[in-house]
């Protein structure tokens, strides 16, 4: 793998992370009350887009690897 592929996987692997535990979170609370509680739902939407966008990219990397590898066959 290319550098910049270890590092597409590693932020996936961060934001995935912080998605997981900050949706927990705002899962196990009802309304907003604290300003705290805000800036846990503005860490989640700053985590999902990256998330999105890394995901996409990496996917159509592994999409075309698949096509080249069948190409092959």
């Amino acid at each position: 793998m290319d550098k910049d592929t270890i590092r597409q996987v590693l932020l996936l692997v961060i934001t995935s992370i912080v998605l997981y535990f900050s949706g927990l979170y705002i899962f196990s609370i009802g309304n907003l009350k604290s300003l705290e509680q805000g800036l846990i739902v503005m860490i989640f939407f700053f985590a999902f887009f990256p998330f999105l966008s890394v995901f996409t990219k990496l996917t159509f990397k592994v999409l075309k690897l698949l096509v080249r590898t069948k190409n092959y066959l």
